[in-house]
């Protein structure tokens, strides 16, 4: 390997990648288009609304692996690998918790295998090729993209502050801010992608390198868009157990928000590589 050149994902890491994209846009496309016929398959109880948002997580994800085989270079897909292996992992231990309490079965054992596994996988590739820039790896501009920067920083600050709250006080979460009822462990899945996000987030806010920022969009945009979609599908759901207008308002500007700010920077980013 050329000590001039940035690293690049090895074969091996590409089609790890490659399968966990195929299995989340299989499973992504089933949960969203079909709720109700996968709803059994899950480990604990679930309803059409969020499964179909367990959809939309799913093929976020597959984007994102798509996206982080897309950019080739490691320091610009290793933060992925980083929402990755956090999101699973989290939700591995939600999962094994869950099992611990009411008893293991097929169907939670193969999703918890499952978990771990791609948990672990993420993990290893940032232990695999390391997470510090080595000289070859310092890519692209000096100067910060602001709108980018900002964008982060606010996001990083909203998904932090909910997924903690989601995380450990879900029953307060639930009575206090969720839009609709959900089981604790739906809940504590929920904010693992929000943790997950929030260190994407954090991370992106400080980069000048328009790759390390543009690779993230994709994912940031996908599962608040096929969310809000979720929610108009299911809105007499929303509207009826949500605690208030006000934060049902909330909670779709947020995704609104993130939406569409993501979709303009993934597209403005072609000027700004430009410029």
């Amino acid at each position: 390997m050329s000590s001039k050149r940035p690293i690049e994902l090895g074969r091996e890491s590409r089609l790890f990648l490659l399968f966990l994209s195929e299995i989340n846009l299989v499973t992504g496309a089933l949960f969203f288009a079909y709720p109700n016929l996968v709803i059994d398959f899950w480990p604990w109880p679930v309803k059409a609304l969020a499964i179909r948002f367990i959809g939309a997580i799913f093929l976020a994800i597959a984007f994102g692996c798509w996206s982080a085989l897309r950019a080739k270079i490691w320091q610009r897909a290793k933060i992925l690998m980083l929402v990755g292996g956090t999101f699973f992992g989290i939700t591995s231990i939600v999962s094994i918790a869950l099992a611990a309490s009411q008893g293991g079965g097929f169907v939670i054992s193969t999703w918890t295998g499952y978990f771990l596994a791609a948990s672990l996988g993420n993990f290893y590739l940032m232990y695999h090729y390391g997470w510090p820039r080595k000289p070859q790896d310092r890519l692209g501009r000096s100067q910060p993209w602001k709108t980018a920067n900002w964008f982060f920083r606010i996001q990083t600050v909203v998904v932090g502050v909910f997924g903690i709250m989601m995380l450990l006080l879900p029953n307060i979460a639930q009575a206090q801010f969720w839009p609709w009822l959900v089981a604790t462990s739906t809940l504590q899945m929920f904010a693992g992608l929000f943790l997950a996000t929030c260190l994407a987030t954090g991370w992106a806010s400080l980069q000048t390198d328009i790759g390390r920022i543009r690779v993230l969009l994709p994912l940031d945009m996908i599962f608040p868009s096929l969310a809000l979609l979720a929610v108009g599908i299911h809105w007499d759901v929303i509207s009826s157990q949500s605690p208030s207008a006000l934060v049902t308002g909330v909670w779709v500007f947020i995704y609104a928000f993130v939406a569409a700010g993501s979709t303009y920077l993934y597209f403005s980013s072609r000027k700004e590589v430009m410029a």
